[in-house]
């Protein structure tokens, strides 16, 4: 009998061994379901911040690229009256300003992946995303930034030549008016010549990097938004 009754008892300890290792095991997996779908609220957080650091900067892209654009033509009346050798009319003074004005100096932001970086990269579960979005980060927006400094070369000696031979005023309020010291030697400037034909360059060749950066701006976004079915 005694035998027996040991025998009860041990199994009714295993058994309750046994329910409170299922116990903390059911407990165990709520917790980490729990913090799982913290991670995965996180992640989609950090992504949609992701996605309006990239729509913002796509839009400060297409700002530019219409505004070099429009300084093109611009820059294009000076171009067309030396090509075409006529006579120095002032109502070309409108145009001297944004003809030779910089415009290549663009910062993009890149809040939304320092963002993600402060919290991990391996927060992102999307692996191949995951790796276009630091490819994009830490190369290609970088890259891009490299490729403007021209834009900052031999510019002290441009601004110096047109302090020594314009008079700056503002005109109607907007925009600034550039009057030659000597407009029948202007033309004839072979300096002067060869700024303005550089900027018109230095724009073209800036329009089309913006414009590829934009696409790639684009791609990237596509693919954040299709992780997050948006």
């Amino acid at each position: 009998m005694e035998k027996n009754i040991t025998r009860k008892y041990l199994k009714y300890a295993i058994g309750e061994i046994v329910l409170v290792v299922i116990g903390i095991l059911i407990a165990l997996s709520i917790n980490n379901l729990n913090e799982k779908r913290k991670d995965i609220d996180l992640e989609q957080k950090l992504l949609k911040n992701l996605v309006e650091n990239i729509e913002h900067n796509c839009r400060q892209l297409e700002s530019r690229i219409n505004s070099i654009a429009h300084y093109r033509k611009y820059g294009g009346v000076i171009i067309s009256a030396i090509e075409n050798k006529l006579s120095y009319h002032d109502s070309l003074e409108n145009y001297f300003h944004l003809g030779l004005m910089n415009t290549g100096n663009i910062r993009l932001s890149g809040v939304g992946y320092e963002a993600i970086k402060n919290v991990g990269l391996e927060i992102i579960r999307n692996e191949m995303l995951k790796k276009e979005i630091m490819i994009f980060f830490e190369e290609i927006q970088p890259e891009f930034h490299a490729s403007l400094k021209w834009e900052q070369v031999d510019a002290a000696d441009r601004d110096k030549f047109i302090d020594e031979h314009f008079i700056q005023s503002p005109k109607d309020r907007v925009g600034v008016k550039y009057t030659p010291f000597d407009a029948d030697k202007l033309f004839s400037d072979r300096y002067f010549i060869a700024v303005i034909y550089k900027t018109d360059l230095r724009r073209e060749y800036f329009s089309m990097i913006l414009e590829n950066h934009l696409n790639d701006s684009q791609e990237l976004l596509k693919a954040v938004k299709m992780e997050l079915n948006e």
